[in-house]
């Protein structure tokens, strides 16, 4: 016998040994629906539009979640919601299916479809596919069986095979700050500063590649668990609010359709724009932020802390609590933040509970890593794309 073939039968009998340990239950809480068309669509609505994520199989039942409005049945789909058409479901009382998820909660590990990729039930024995997620997505897993992952669609336990899918290593989070053309670049040579032409290039190869920018809420929502986002995914932000990002980062990322945030220093903001002067770090106005708004979304940066001591130590951890209070206050209430970006990434204890009591949702460090579920939403990772980064290290972010 082949090794491919050993290999198989292997993987089948982990399966269904797997499903054997865990009895099945149709123990589920109605009210129920049962899919009608050949492959039901379901939809998000995560954007304001909706979005094709899956399908359901014809004649397949599910638990209902709720009705929405005289048009749509609601169902659990990954983290969040799917939606589908009322013509193509009936709702009934007694569903037969007995691969209910009672027992089961998504894990913190994820992964991203290769192609659309098939949901199978194994209760009876024979791999009967009732599901299928769209390529490109992301989606909980429940936990391993050999070659195989269980996965909850629909409040039904299903099996998605590994060689359709990859390990997710993480959302992506960019950090810039400050853009000049190499021939204005005299005093930041030594800095966080990039040239337009490196940033227009990145931003070339995620739209390539079919990235898409998403903002600080819908990241927050993922870590908690409460959203679905695709496979390509990335968040883009900047720090410190300078001219620049209005000058040169700005039309770049509206020429690609993409959205980014801007974590600002808000008692710097000045009310009408200056001349440009490369040889100063200069900062946006408000006649500025009103233009940038069709693409950035605004968070904080503190309002007056955003500053060292001689022993490099940021005022947000050295200053009186209180003092850091007041300002983040201010600073949130300018811009109607729910974000912050530690000035210098410093940070601590006392520094995220203000964040909570002050109504911040999230904050940002300077850590480079990925993001995840579960991930603590006051110290969120970023990647820091300096001007030494070259494309090739730019590229394997997000290889």
């Amino acid at each position: 016998m082949k090794k491919s073939t050993i290999t198989a039968l292997m993987s089948i009998f982990i399966l269904i040994t797997t499903l054997l340990a865990y009895p099945a239950s149709t123990k589920a809480a109605g009210p129920f629906i049962e899919t009608q068309k050949q492959s039901t669509p379901v939809y998000e609505n995560r954007t304001g539009s909706l979005e094709l994520v899956g399908y359901l199989n014809q004649f397949q039942e599910f638990p209902l979640v709720q009705e929405i409005n005289p048009n749509w049945f609601q169902v659990k789909y990954g983290n969040s919601n799917g939606y589908i058409l009322k013509s193509a479901a009936n709702s009934v009382v007694y569903p037969n299916y007995k691969n209910v998820n009672v027992k089961y909660k998504s894990s913190k590990e994820t992964i991203i479809t290769l192609i659309d990729t098939p949901v199978f039930d194994n209760t009876s024995g024979k791999l009967v596919q009732f599901a299928t997620i769209k390529e490109n997505r992301r989606y909980p897993i429940l936990y391993p069986a050999g070659n195989w992952y269980a996965v909850d669609v629909s409040g039904r336990i299903g099996f998605i095979y590994k060689g359709n899918i990859k390990l997710d290593k993480g959302i992506p989070v960019l950090m810039y700050h400050h853009l000049l053309k190499s021939s204005e670049n005299i005093n930041f040579r030594n800095s966080s500063t990039i040239t337009p032409e490196q940033f227009k290039q990145q931003m070339e190869y995620l739209h390539q590649k079919g990235y898409e920018t998403i903002t600080t809420n819908q990241l927050e929502q993922y870590i908690r668990g409460n959203l679905n986002l695709p496979g390509k995914t990335v968040l883009i932000t900047f720090d410190d609010g300078l001219k620049t990002v209005f000058l040169y980062a700005y039309p770049i990322l509206k020429q690609y359709n993409m959205k980014a945030a801007a974590f600002l220093i808000t008692s710097r903001i000045t009310n009408t724009p200056s001349n440009f002067n490369p040889k100063n770090l200069q900062t946006l106005s408000k006649t500025e932020l009103e233009q940038m708004k069709d693409v950035f979304e605004f968070q904080g940066h503190t309002h007056q802390l955003h500053s060292v001591n001689s022993k490099n130590k940021s005022a947000v951890v050295t200053q009186p609590l209180s003092v850091v209070r007041n300002d983040l206050m201010t600073n949130k209430a300018q811009v109607n933040a729910k974000s912050l970006a530690y000035p210098f990434g410093q940070y601590n204890a006392s520094i995220i509970n203000i964040l909570k009591q002050t109504g911040f949702t999230s904050a940002y460090t300077t850590h480079n890593a990925y993001v995840h579920i579960g991930d603590d939403p006051y110290q969120i990772s970023r990647f820091g794309i300096e001007p030494q980064m070259t494309f090739e290290k730019f590229r394997s972010i997000f290889e």
